[in-house]
């Protein structure tokens, strides 16, 4: 009894390392990381709001990916848990995702157009003039 207990215990203490998660063989830098995550969160936004738009042409989300980024699934897979174990800095990628896909979608938005024609004032009561009688002679 007394060593199955020890041997519990110490399956305990080693299962409570810092580290979480294996460190993936091919380890992909956090910026790296970060464009992936973008990618991904583009491609995701296009597939729900405009589906058509990768069927019509012809791009699947997953192998572009992995094709752009010259990996594989167990690669991706393996870096995303790697990262995630993490969460203080998992939480910064995201934020630097977010801050990304921000400052994209304000390129887009329409420029407002400079008023070049003079201010009009809509108000009478202060601008209105007394109405001028014309005699006829």
């Amino acid at each position: 009894m007394k060593k199955l207990v020890f041997i519990l215990l110490s399956i305990l203490a080693v299962s409570c390392g810092d580290e979480l998660a294996p460190k993936p063989e091919t380890l992909l830098s956090e910026d790296n990381m970060v464009d992936i995550l973008y990618d991904v969160s583009l491609l995701q936004a296009i597939k729900s709001f405009k589906p058509q738009a990768l069927d019509s042409s012809h791009v699947d989300p997953r192998n572009y990916i992995y094709k752009k980024y010259k990996i594989d699934s167990l690669t991706l897979a393996q870096n995303h848990i790697w990262y995630a174990s993490n969460l203080e800095q998992y939480e910064k990628m995201q934020k630097r995702v977010v801050t990304r896909l921000e400052r994209e979608k304000d390129k887009l938005k329409p420029k407002k157009k400079k008023n070049t024609t003079p201010a009009v004032n809509t108000d009478k009561s202060k601008t209105a003039e007394k109405p001028k009688v014309l005699l006829k002679k």
